[in-house]
Order: structure tokens, then C-alpha cells, then sequence
């Protein structure tokens, strides 16, 4: 033979062996272990229906792999499709030869699933379970603090706080401070004020400088005064006019502006406490003490507030009104200016510093509806809380989150 024919013979040796490998040889079946790595990579880059569909396969495939249905109920969960993942983790409760740590793992599971389709009583159930396999279990810790927080259960959620900050060894107890506080403001709101003060004063024991506590602790006495006052004019506006309901007047009046002064004592330790936050019940407090025959009071506040906090704004535009209402302009328009070189933002320094502009005889009505002005952007209503993400009250309101867990 010639070499051209041992040549050809040589190429089509070689491309047999490569048909043969290639096209006839069948693939390499995937392994378990491989279908099961697969899946958690799909899961984890959010490739979730690709990711169902490998866990389903090793299900299919070897029916005993727990771990493979946790996560091909995980799978459903996030994908969207929570009623499902509960059907697939359900199905694994009655399993008797589960691990701890798979028993654990499906608890888990379980109680996402619930919490995912808004029964948070039951995903609560589910996490105690965890705690009866494994006690100051931190996930189950945390998830309770969230759950029973989500469910307005503070008194709940701060107990649980406080075994988890003990499990960690790291105590927080501002943060358990104002989950007390929670628990007050709940009660405030149902208008329980002795109550909701229970729960202030026993916050200000964990934290003695809460602001917040004594700031909330002011608005059940302003309340209940607000309430004491109503009923005094129902009584006086009763006829015929007797001594029996004159005494009635009295008594309600009386209460109403003791309930007042405390009030305002409470609000005064918030300025003391918290000055820079002193805005949020500057006007309540002229309000108040005006009320109680007690304004020049005012003028000693707003100094000790500008003592701990000289850029203050509010309480210099505050102290530019309150001796402008004295007769003292020069003094008056001193202050609003130095406030206006500090933060020419501020709503409230420029209407009063307008009102202090339209102080004369022809324009006092135009004055007085400045105040009223200065009045509503003054509310809690209308005001914005400061873009302060350490905000105590901002949390209480729910604008920031805290981590439950300390140092984060």
C-alpha cells in the first residue's frame, strides 16, 4: 500500500475513537451530591425555579435526603409560592428518623413558611418548638423578638430581647428600654394612662436618660388634662346652675391643671434629657404654662436648653418670640437673626422672625395668624422627625429599625 492509503486508513481510525467517545459513549450520569450542590448554587444566586427543579429531581431520585426537601420547600418559598413550601415541609414532620439538626432545620422552615403566608401565631408556634429541641437557640431567639414584635406584642418581644442579649452575653439596655417604652405607647394610644406611665417609669429605670420616656410620659398628663378640661365645661354649661355643680367645676378644673404641671414637668425633663430634640414640645410647653399662669417659666427653659445645645434653633427663634411677646424687640430681633445664621431652613424661625416684621398696631391680626402657623408647623402632625438615625422617637414611630442584636 502507498502511504497516502495508510494515511487515510490512520484517519479514519482516529475518527471512530472520537465518534465513539463523543456520540456512543453515554454521559457521565450527575451525581446525587452534584444535583444536590447544583441546587444550592441555583438558590443562592436566585435561580430559584431552576433550583426547584433540581431539588425535585433528587427527591425523585432518593426520597430519604432531608436536607434535599428543606430546600426544595425553600426554594418554593422564596420563588413565591409559600403554600407550597408549607405543604413540602408538613409533609416531613411525621418522619421519624430525623436528626436534631434536621428536626431544627424543618422548624425553621416551617415557621417561614407561616410567616410568609401572615400567620405570625403560627410561625410563633413553630419557633418555641425549636426551643424545646435546643434551648437559647440565637435564630429562634431572634425570630421570636421579630415575630411578636410584628404582632405588636412588645411586652413579649421584649422579654425575648432579653434572653437573646443574655444567650449573646451582650446586654442592650437602652433597646430594652424602649421596647418597654413600646409597650407604653400601645397603652397611651388605648388612652391607659396610668398604665402606659407604669411602663415609662419601669423604661427609665433600665434607661434614666430616655428622653423619650419622659416626652411620652408628658403627653398621657396633657391628655388626661385635655379630658379633665371637657369635662369641666360639660359641667358648666349644665343648667340650672347649682353649688353642687360649681363644686364639680372646680374639682375638674383643678385636676385638669394639675395634670397639666405634670405634663409639663415631664416635658421639661425631655428638653433636659434629649435638646436637640426639645422642638417637639417647645409650643406645648408655651401652651401649657401659658394655661397655668406660669410663661416666663419659659424663658428659663429655653436658656438651659441653649446651654446644652447652642445651635438650637427652634429654641433660639423660641426665645426671640418669647421676648418680643415681652415688649423686648431689640432683644427679639437679635436672637431670630443669630437663629437665621445657623439654619435659614427652619420653617418656624422664618415665621417668627415674619411675625416679629409685622409687629405693629395695623398688622397684629396678621401677627396672630402667624402664630397660628407657627402653631400647626410646630405639631407632631406636620413636623418631620430630624434625619437622625439614632432617633429614639423615629423608632418608636417606625420610620428606622434598630438591630436586635447588640453592636450591630
Amino acid at each position: 500500500m502507498s502511504f497516502n492509503i495508510y494515511l487515510v486508513i490512520a484517519v479514519v481510525i482516529v475518527v471512530a475513537t472520537v465518534i465513539y467517545f463523543f456520540q456512543v459513549k453515554p454521559a457521565k450520569k450527575t451525581s446525587l451530591k452534584d444535583l444536590y450542590s447544583e441546587g444550592l448554587d441555583l438558590l443562592v444566586t436566585g435561580r430559584l425555579k431552576d433550583a426547584y427543579r433540581n431539588f425535585r429531581t433528587l427527591v425523585q431520585k432518593d426520597t430519604n435526603n432531608i436536607k434535599a426537601y428543606l430546600k426544595l420547600g425553600q426554594a418554593a418559598r422564596e420563588g413565591g409560592n409559600p403554600s407550597q413550601a408549607l405543604k413540602i415541609h408538613s409533609s416531613l414532620i411525621i418522619r421519624k428518623n430525623l436528626t436534631q439538626y434536621e428536626r431544627i432545620e424543618l422548624y425553621k422552615n416551617l415557621a417561614l413558611d407561616h410567616a410568609k403566608l401572615g400567620d405570625l401565631n403560627a410561625a410563633i408556634e413553630k419557633v418555641h418548638t425549636i426551643l424545646k429541641y435546643e434551648k437559647g437557640n440565637e435564630w429562634a431567639l431572634t425570630h421570636l423578638v421579630k415575630f411578636y414584635r410584628e404582632n405588636q406584642d412588645w411586652a413579649k418581644a421584649g422579654e425575648y430581647l432579653a434572653l437573646l442579649q443574655k444567650t449573646l452575653g451582650r446586654e442592650d439596655k437602652h433597646k430594652l428600654a424602649l421596647y418597654k417604652t413600646q409597650e407604653g405607647k400601645a397603652m397611651l394610644d388605648q388612652k391607659n394612662f396610668v398604665d402606659a406611665r407604669e411602663k415609662f417609669d419601669e423604661a427609665l429605670k433600665m434607661w434614666n436618660s430616655l428622653g423619650v420616656a419622659h416626652y411620652l410620659s408628658g403627653n398621657t398628663y396633657s391628655t388626661e388634662s385635655e379630658l379633665a378640661y371637657i369635662q369641666a365645661e360639660k359641667i358648666k354649661k349644665k343648667s340650672p346652675k347649682s353649688a353642687a355643680n360649681q363644686k364639680k367645676y372646680d374639682e375638674a378644673m383643678d385636676r385638669a391643671k394639675s395634670l397639666l404641671a405634670k405634663a409639663v414637668s415631664n416635658w421639661i425633663k425631655f428638653t433636659e434629657t434629649d435638646p436637640e430634640q426639645a422642638w417637639l414640645v417647645l409650643p406645648k410647653l408655651k401652651d401649657a404654662l401659658f394655661a397655668l399662669g406660669r410663661y416666663d417659666e419659659i424663658e428659663s427653659i429655653l436658656k438651659t436648653i441653649l446651654s446644652k445645645d447652642g445651635d438650637n434653633t427652634e429654641a433660639l427663634a423660641a426665645l426671640a418670640d418669647f421676648y418680643n411677646n415681652k415688649g423686648d424687640n431689640h432683644e427679639a430681633i437679635e436672637l431670630i437673626e443669630s437663629a437665621m445664621e445657623k439654619d435659614d431652613q427652619s420653617l418656624v424661625t422664618h415665621l417668627i422672625r415674619l411675625k416679629l416684621k409685622l409687629n405693629k398696631p395695623e398688622l397684629r391680626k396678621l401677627s396672630a395668624e402667624v402664630d397660628k402657623v407657627i402653631e400647626i408647623a410646630s405639631s407632631d402632625k406636620y413636623i418631620r422627625y430630624r434625619q437622625d438615625d439614632r432617633s429614639d422617637l423615629r423608632w418608636l414611630n417606625g420610620s428606622i429599625d434598630y438591630p436586635d442584636k447588640p453592636n450591630e
